[in-house]
């Protein structure tokens, strides 16, 4: 009765954890949205918005697949934001590791002043298709 209930606890362990690896590759596999939120200071918004386009135009020469979207708040021009997809979390590590530091060479230091404060940025999940 003991060997055949650890047996059963072991196959039902294995289940457990072979559906957990399936979730695991399977959220590697999903699609990853990720919304940066940009603060240019005040009178600074027109030379906020040059880098940012050109920094759009360096990521979507360089990653052609992904979304990336510059927007900019019709309430308050100061505020951007970055709209972007990537089909998978792997992509969007390819993003922060290798693209963005190449675009940091491309486009030179960031102006002293320029941000009003500390960009945020959020990841997203999608729910729907």
């Amino acid at each position: 009765m003991r060997k055949s209930f650890i047996s059963l606890a072991r196959i039902i362990l294995c289940g457990i954890l072979l559906v957990g690896a399936a979730q695991i590759a399977s959220a590697a596999d999903e699609s990853v949205t990720i919304i940066s939120r940009i603060y240019a200071s005040p009178g600074r918004e027109a030379e906020m918005e040059a880098r940012l386009l050109k920094l759009v135009a360096f990521v979507r020469k360089a990653e052609p697949n992904i979304t990336y979207r510059l927007l900019r708040s019709k309430k308050d021009q100061t505020v951007f934001s970055l709209y972007e997809i990537y089909p998978s979390q792997a992509a969007a590590e390819k993003q922060f590791k290798v693209t963005l530091p190449g675009s940091g060479k491309e486009l030179g230091p960031t102006p002293e002043g320029l941000s009003a404060r500390p960009f945020e940025f959020e990841m997203f999940r999608a729910l729907t298709d």
